[in-house]
C-alpha cells in the first residue's frame, strides 16, 4: 500500500513541477498581458494544486495535513481565476497594450474601454 501511496506522490510532484515549468515559460514568452496571466491562470493553478496534492498523499501525513492540504488546493482553485478575471478586466478597461495580432476585441460591444485620461494617463 505504501508503493502506491508514493508512485502516486511521485506522480503528482512530476505533473505539478511540469506544469509550473510551463508556466514559467508562458510568463516569459507569451506577448501582452492577457496570455500572460491565461498561462500563470491556468497552468499555474494546477501546478501548484498538484504540489499541494503530492504532500497530502505522502504516506506518512497524518490526517490534519490531509484536511490543510484539501483546504489549500479549494482555496487555490476558487481564489485564482477570480484574481487573474479581475486583473484582465482592470487591464482591458485601463487600455492596456495588446499584442498587434490581437485582431478580435469581443468585448468592445457591451464593455467600453475608459477614457485615456480617466486614471492620469496623458
Amino acid at each position: 500500500m505504501t508503493l502506491i501511496f508514493e508512485i502516486l506522490t511521485a506522480a503528482l510532484m512530476l505533473t505539478g513541477t511540469f506544469l509550473m515549468i510551463l508556466t514559467s515559460v508562458g510568463l516569459i514568452r507569451f506577448p501582452d498581458v492577457f496570455c500572460r496571466m491565461h498561462a500563470a491562470g491556468k497552468a499555474g493553478t494546477m501546478g501548484i494544486s498538484l504540489l499541494i496534492l503530492a504532500t497530502v498523499t505522502c504516506p506518512w501525513t497524518s490526517p490534519e495535513v490531509w484536511a490543510r492540504g484539501l483546504l489549500a488546493v479549494w482555496f487555490q482553485l476558487l481564489t485564482t481565476p477570480a484574481a487573474t478575471h479581475l486583473l484582465s478586466h482592470a487591464c482591458y478597461v485601463t487600455q492596456y497594450p495588446r499584442v498587434d495580432r490581437t485582431a478580435v476585441d469581443e468585448l468592445r460591444a457591451i464593455m467600453p474601454s475608459s477614457r485615456p485620461d480617466a486614471f492620469g494617463h496623458e
